[in-house]
């Protein structure tokens, strides 16, 4: 497959460094309105092969599939092109900014038989993986809550909010694991009078069953912290992407000890379950990400990943974008 990046930015240089180990890929162009970013690309990867402009990729004959890595207010433009020159598409999260666009976009993709994907990056994450094969198989047993902290010293974005940017990342991953869909979604925030958009936000998903999803997303704390709590009736499962070994740890509820009755000793003594903390390969999720995409396109198959995907997280974006304007009021779900 030919492939060519529109963006040679933080997160392109992550994608175009994967898409040159790829066994699945032939040739890659790269295109960056920096001429200065071309050269780097040109310098780190001297096989890669460069145009002035993005709408040259999209000529006949010259590339198979689009990766689209450039700020979230040209993901729509550069994608929809992309997909009515006949190329196979993938966008940086989050894939666009309204659920409108992002169904036009679906649309053009299933009308002409194109991959279109969003790299959801953290779906592919082998943690997450085994999150959902203990959530599948019944282990853990219905799930009561879910609480996500996704927190740090971020880099602003000028056309996004911090929900967009980093709580995308959150949903993504509980749309994944949870088959259930919520029916109502609530945001609050503060906006940031530099920037003019929110840099810290609280997003609450309500669901039919009385589950309850809380995500704390800020651009604006000292400390780095991207840990999720899944709370299910027989076993708790905490997941940190920060901690360098044990980044899953999987606690059992025991029964309570004979002979110990009261609420004092219940809420004690549930904690005594044993713990395990399974070891994972080491994958870079965004590998994954590539060479699914770059199968799915060249197969004809669905990634992981798809427009369906990207779809689910928007109208929970969008919804959760309204909550805020509308001073947190709560948002019923399509």
């Amino acid at each position: 497959m030919r492939a060519g990046l529109v963006g040679y930015g933080y997160w392109g240089r992550n994608l175009l460094r994967n898409l040159i180990e790829c066994s699945h890929v032939g040739d890659v162009w790269v295109c960056d309105s920096q001429p200065g970013q071309m050269e780097e690309a040109r310098r780190l990867y001297p096989q890669v092969r460069t145009a002035p402009h993005w709408a040259e990729l999209l000529e006949e004959g010259r590339c198979d599939c689009i990766v689209v890595a450039t700020p979230t207010s040209e993901h729509y433009r550069m994608a929809k092109a992309a997909l009515l020159a006949g190329k196979h598409v993938l966008v940086e999260k989050p894939m666009v900014t309204s659920l409108a666009e992002a169904k036009e976009l679906a649309a053009i993709a299933h009308e002409r038989h194109l991959v279109l994907m969003v790299d959801h990056t953290f779906v592919y994450n082998p943690v997450v993986a085994r999150i959902k094969e203990e959530l599948s198989s019944g282990a853990c047993g219905r799930v009561h809550y879910v609480d996500s902290t996704r927190i740090n010293l971020g880099i602003y974005q000028k056309d996004i909010n911090v929900l967009w940017d980093l709580a995308c990342h959150d949903i993504s991953i509980v749309l994944h694991l949870i088959a259930e869909q919520p029916s109502h979604v609530r945001a609050v925030g503060r906006l940031n009078p530099e920037w003019g958009t929110e840099d810290l936000a609280y997003l609450f998903l309500t669901y039919p069953s009385g589950m309850l999803v809380q995500v704390s997303a800020s651009w604006a704390s000292p400390v780095k912290i991207r840990r999720m709590i899944i709370g299910a009736e027989k076993r708790m499962m905490i997941f940190d992407d920060i901690e360098p070994a044990n980044k899953l740890v999987i606690h059992d509820y025991a029964a309570i000890v004979p002979g110990l009755n009261g609420r004092s000793a219940t809420l004690t003594d549930y904690r005594l379950g044993d713990s395990i903390m399974p070891k994972f390969p080491m994958q870079e999720p965004l590998a994954l990400v590539v060479s699914d995409f770059l199968t799915s396109a060249h197969e004809g198959q669905k990634p992981l990943a798809d427009a369906e995907a990207a779809i689910r997280v928007i109208q929970v974006l969008e919804s959760a974008e309204k909550s805020l304007r509308e001073g947190g009021n709560l948002i019923a779900l399509g």
